[in-house]
């Protein structure tokens, strides 16, 4: 693939939370419903393969009874299973390979991105309802084993992507435009916030901020630079990068993908794309995803989405 961009999908109303799937699919969400495109609704997760660029599959939508669902990001766990915050359920769902849908966990506000470490504790943030005059954001971890989540940081307004690492946690407020960071240290202690970074703010856009995130294999940081049309690329002591254009104004999440995992796939809000462009570096290794044939889970999840109808 060049470093020019493709379209994989095109009307994914919404679009947000890219991650790897089986065979090389690449699943996303739609967050919310257009009038302009009635293919997708709001709350459906959908799955296109960048090999067939169009076809994409609606595997299952969040919404159930009363709550209308709202989707945004995905993540496979330790048990195979897709996790998915999702802010109309204020809860993080949890999908199996048969397609059942459940809450896995109910949050205080409404979640909307999440990350797995590989000791397979939960980090996400929550989000809903906070702003700059509204600062109630927090960020929550759900260690392996236990039932109730802890409290990470609090009084954000609008924290949003996240990254989880052994060395590391990482997360972005977007009303502030900031990155913050917290070193692990011993014991399972997480020491206190650190600013990481700050984006550069874009003269005469009223919404505007770091959205979702992905590191590569050399440790760099991947930040969706929502109303500035470029993710971010910070090395690991914050340093930016030259940053990589998107032929969108509002990237909202990216994630690392392709046969050497080179390919970056960037959800475009304001064109409802999902596309595709060749990164600089590899990505890191995906905690949990069922990418590879040898996974457990691999054969039921390509089952699933292979016979999935078309939107």
């Amino acid at each position: 693939m060049s470093s020019a961009s493709v379209v994989i999908a095109e009307g994914v109303s919404a679009p947000e939370g890219p991650t790897l799937g089986p065979g090389g699919w690449t699943l996303n969400v739609c967050s919310f419903s257009r009038d302009s495109d009635s293919r997708v609704s709001g709350g459906d997760i959908v799955a296109t393969h960048p090999d067939h660029p169009g076809d994409t599959r609606r595997l299952f939508n969040t919404s159930a009874g009363s709550v209308e669902g709202i989707p945004a990001a995905l993540a496979f766990g330790p048990d195979g299973c897709l996790y998915i915050t999702d802010e109309g359920h204020r809860a993080i769902l949890r999908a199996t390979d048969q397609g059942s849908l459940s809450v896995y966990l109910r949050s205080p506000n409404g979640p909307n991105d999440l990350s797995f470490d590989r000791e397979g504790n939960l980090w996400f943030t929550d989000p809903w309802g906070s702003d700059l005059d509204n600062a109630v954001g927090g960020v929550y971890v759900l260690y392996a084993g236990t039932a109730i989540p802890e409290q990470v940081a609090s009084g954000l307004a609008f924290p949003n992507g996240i990254v989880a690492t052994p060395e590391e946690l990482v997360y972005a407020e977007t009303r502030t435009s900031r990155l913050w960071r917290h070193r692990r240290l011993a014991e399972g202690q997480l020491g206190g916030a650190e600013l990481f970074a700050d984006l550069p703010l874009q003269a005469g856009v009223a919404v505007q901020g770091p959205d979702g995130m992905a590191l590569d294999g050399r440790g760099n940081l991947y930040v969706a630079h929502y109303g500035a049309g470029c993710v971010r690329v910070f090395a690991p002591d914050g340093t930016q990068l030259d940053p990589i254009a998107v032929p969108g104004r509002d990237p909202t999440n990216l994630c690392f993908g392709g046969p050497d995992m080179g390919t970056l796939f960037v959800t475009l809000d304001d064109t409802d794309q999902l596309i595709a462009q060749r990164a600089p570096c590899q990505g890191a290794t995906i905690q949990f995803c069922p990418s590879a044939s040898e996974s457990p889970s691999y054969e039921h999840w390509l089952r699933l989405i292979e016979s999935s109808p078309a939107v």
